[in-house]
């Protein structure tokens, strides 16, 4: 090669090399944006791949976990009732959208920016606003929450994106060809489908696909004016997670994003187009179809009057328990899950959340109680009560046993890995010790912690005196610095993978963990811990009180507690269960700790006006 072409292409090489180096840069950086983005999600799908067994399912190959979801009426019912809100939800707020924003272009009066700035406030309103007020709302009319509340909160912040979206796509609208439509005859009605609404369909198109894959991914909104028997499939994973997240959970989370996704990635493409093509509106239609004939299908959801409604905390019964209670009485159950007292209590104080039966705490139970939202039961209805351990019975946050039938028992206390942990732990200072900072996790729970720091001083669980909750407040400001996370849903799942030595947690979930690895140990602490006692209750405005006290009646056989304890990992008050439990159950001492260990366990109780006060230190302590 001659020694000037050579030259020139040394020449080249060098002037295209800052623009190389410039690529690559960029490339490297989007790059690691993108996985930054979307590592959580991919770590989600290879965790719900897992062939993996657990305690309760053999997986056996890539993708069981899958088949497994595929199969759960409960999650068939959830992703049924999501889809019946999502298409409707899409159909009302692309009608609503379009029409005030053609309004809104094609008109102008005085307020009209004011009006179009009210339309930003459902997007902008943080959903806790939002859901709160429409579940008061709800209430000042008399309203019950249910699947016409869930609809109208849903057509309410997705009109909004509607509106926006067709309002910029009439920006680019030349008016000549609607004025040329009308003087060649047409009438309004006429030029406006023959001429607006094809130009519009890009955006109309665009804008339902977005509508639908928000509707069917919201939870904050949905979970504070759901009612009784609906259930969306961003509730139900929320609720089953408050228990622990499994690969069944990852699977139905990874079937969610990959309904919703490519739905958000097609609307934004369609929105881009100036003119749909006949694919994009044949499969527009063909998915709005596909939805709608998923949703509405008979098939999932067989009608079988009466009804019971049960709000009940998630993975606290069986399906198998609730078919066969619904084949002996001929009767259908709906099952709504909850993820806290407090949440259970705020539904059934605004009147709008109607149930049949219910599953509170014992400190709740009492309260609830008091404020009169309760119904008493009729214990002849009761046929198996003296299966129940007297032990149980008229406890002091229901002497007589008025409202309430002992369903489970929990013991709170700390769970650790001998195989980390140097020396045996039998003190809650075991939490406070240096050595393990970056190792302990606690409760996300107020009481739960509260009640840890009273009792390594000595103090009760439940104390009012202010001394005692400042000195607690100030122990557990200290301990921040040693906690990797306060975690009252997966804590068992930090013990296996190790990142957690020392947790603070609830028997079962713990039981659970020790019979995948041995070196998981369970103590409640000499100190003492905390016993709760989760009841079965039927409120005071229940449509079905009858049915609520067969199925209480029908939870009292030995047989049934049986399989809830199988399901759970908590143990139950019912003393003639025990028999009919495998010895694996029966004689774990995790699930059912002994005697001694028990009479070391007070409730929580209600603290009164002195709750304030634990809320104050609460929100310091986790805000430091």
């Amino acid at each position: 090669m001659p020694v000037r072409s050579t030259r020139a292409v040394v020449v080249k090489w060098q002037s295209a090399l800052p623009a190389h180096r410039e690529t690559i840069l960029v490339a490297g950086v989007t790059g690691a944006v993108l996985l930054y983005l979307y590592a959580p999600l991919l770590t989600l799908f290879a965790l719900s791949l897992t062939a993996a067994p657990t305690a309760h399912f053999q997986a056996g190959y890539i993708g069981a976990w899958y088949v497994k979801t595929a199969r759960d009426p409960a999650f068939l019912t959830a992703i049924q009732t999501s889809l019946q809100v999502a298409v409707v939800t899409t159909v009302v707020a692309l009608v609503i959208g379009t029409m005030a924003a053609v309004g809104l272009c094609k008109h102008r009066f005085r307020g009209e920016s004011w009006l179009e700035n009210l339309f930003y406030l459902p997007i902008v309103t943080p959903e806790v606003v939002v859901g709160f007020a429409a579940v008061t709302l709800f209430a000042s009319w008399g309203r019950p929450l249910g699947f016409w509340s869930v609809l109208a909160m849903h057509v309410a912040f997705c009109t909004s994106y509607v509106v926006f979206i067709v309002r910029a796509r009439l920006a680019s609208f030349d008016e000549r060809w609607l004025e040329a439509a009308l003087d060649l005859g047409a009438t309004p009605p006429a030029a406006f489908w023959q001429v607006t609404l094809p130009w519009l369909m890009p955006a109309l198109v665009g804008s339902g696909l977005l509508c639908f894959a928000l509707s069917l991914d919201d939870f904050v909104i949905t979970s504070f004016v759901a009612g009784d028997g609906v259930t969306t499939l961003p509730v139900l994973l929320y609720a089953r997670m408050k228990t622990g997240v499994s690969p069944d959970i990852n699977a139905a989370t990874g079937l969610l994003l990959i309904a919703t996704v490519p739905l958000v990635t097609v609307a934004q493409v369609v929105q881009r187009l100036q003119r749909l093509p006949r694919w994009g509106r044949v499969g527009g239609g063909v998915t709005l179809l596909a939805a709608a004939v998923v949703a509405f299908a008979p098939s999932l959801q067989p009608a079988a009057p009466p009804t019971l409604h049960l709000c009940i905390w998630s993975n606290y019964t069986s399906e198998k328990l609730l078919r066969d209670f619904e084949r002996r009485y001929r009767c259908r159950v709906v099952v709504e899950t909850f993820d806290s007292n407090e949440a259970l209590l705020a539904k059934l104080q605004t009147g709008v959340a109607r149930y049949d039966l219910i599953t509170p705490s014992d400190y709740m139970v009492g309260i609830l109680a008091r404020q009169g939202l309760l119904r008493p039961l009729d214990r002849s209805r009761l046929t198996n009560w003296q299966n129940l351990d007297p032990a149980f019975l008229n406890a002091p946050y229901d002497p007589e046993n008025r409202y309430t039938v002992p369903y489970t028992f929990v013991v709170t206390g700390i769970g650790y890995r001998r195989d980390k942990v140097s020396t045996p732990v039998d003190s809650w200072d075991a939490l406070w010790d240096a050595r393990y900072r970056g190792r302990i996790a606690l409760l996300d729970d107020i009481r739960e912690c509260f009640g840890a720091a009273l009792r390594r001083r000595g103090a009760s669980p439940s104390s009012r005196n202010e001394a005692e909750i400042a000195q607690a407040a100030a122990d557990l400001l200290q301990q921040k610095a040693l906690v990797k996370t306060y975690d009252s849903a997966t804590f068992e799942q930090l013990l296996l993978t190790g990142e957690a030595w020392l947790v603070q947690g609830y028997n079962g979930q713990i039981a659970k963990a020790a019979r995948q690895n041995p070196n998981i140990v369970f103590v409640v602490p000499r100190e003492g811990g905390t016993r709760a006692v989760d009841c079965l209750a039927i409120p005071a405005n229940a449509t079905q009180p009858e049915l609520a006290e067969r199925f209480m009646d029908y939870i009292l056989e030995p047989q049934a507690s049986a399989e809830i304890v199988q399901a759970t990992g908590y143990g139950t008050p019912n003393r003639a269960a025990r028999a009919s439990l495998p010895p694996l159950w029966a004689d774990n001492p995790y699930v059912f700790p002994p005697d001694d260990l028990l009479r070391r366990c007070t409730g929580l109780e209600d603290v009164g006006a002195i709750l304030p006060r634990y809320d104050y230190y609460w929100t310091i302590i986790k805000s430091w």
